[in-house]
C-alpha cells in the first residue's frame, strides 16, 4: 500500500467507527494492521477476500511463526512427559524456557513486532506463555535459529505425533 492508500483506508476505518453498527470488517483491526505496518495481516485475516497476493509471506513472519510454534509445541509436549523432572535436570538452565517463552528483543528485532501482532490482532499463539515478551537481549534470535535448525527437520517427520523427551532435549540444548 502506498502512503496515500494507507491514509484513505484509515479515514474509511474512522468513518466506519463513527457510523456505529456491526461492520463486517473490524475498523480497529484495519487501523492496527496499518499502524503496526503488518500489511501481510490482511491476507491472513481476510482469507475470503481475493487480494492481489504477494508470492510469499515476509521471511520475518515465517520465521517468527516457526519459532513460536516450536516453543508452543515443545512446552505442550513437555508438560505431558512422565520424565518431566529428568528433562529439567538434564537441560539445566535452558529448562526455564519450557515454562515461558523468553521473547524477542523489542528494541532491535522485527520478530518482536510480528509476534505482538500475531498474538494481539490475529489471536494466534495467545496460549503461549510469554509470546509477547521483550527479551531485552540480541542473543535470543541467534539461539532460536540454532534451535530451529534442530526442530524443523523433526517437524517434517513428526506429523501429528508428539515430541519425545530426547527431541525436546535436543532442541533446547542447541
Amino acid at each position: 500500500m502506498t502512503d496515500g492508500e494507507k491514509l484513505i483506508v484509515l479515514m474509511l476505518a474512522d468513518i466506519s467507527k463513527r457510523l456505529g453498527g456491526q461492520p463486517d470488517i473490524d475498523p480497529d483491526f484495519v487501523e492496527q494492521t496499518i499502524y503496526a505496518n503488518q500489511l501481510w495481516g490482511f491476507d491472513w485475516q481476510f482469507t475470503g477476500i481475493p487480494f492481489e497476493r504477494s508470492d510469499e509471506t515476509p521471511r520475518v513472519v515465517e520465521e517468527t511463526v516457526d519459532i513460536l510454534e516450536m516453543f508452543s509445541l515443545a512446552m505442550f509436549h513437555f508438560q505431558e512427559l512422565p520424565e518431566l523432572e529428568q528433562v529439567r535436570t538434564e537441560l539445566g538452565y535452558s529448562a526455564h524456557d519450557l515454562d515461558k517463552f523468553p521473547g524477542f528483543d523489542g528494541n532491535n528485532d522485527a520478530h518482536y513486532g510480528v509476534a505482538a501482532y500475531l498474538v494481539k490482532h490475529l489471536r494466534r499463539f495467545k496460549d503461549l506463555p510469554g509470546a509477547t515478551n521483550n527479551s531485552h537481549t540480541q542473543t535470543s534470535l541467534p539461539r532460536y535459529r540454532k534451535m530451529l535448525s534442530v526442530y524443523l527437520p523433526m517437524r517434517d517427520r513428526l506429523g501429528s505425533g508428539r515430541l519425545t523427551s530426547k527431541q525436546i532435549i535436543e532442541i533446547f540444548s542447541a
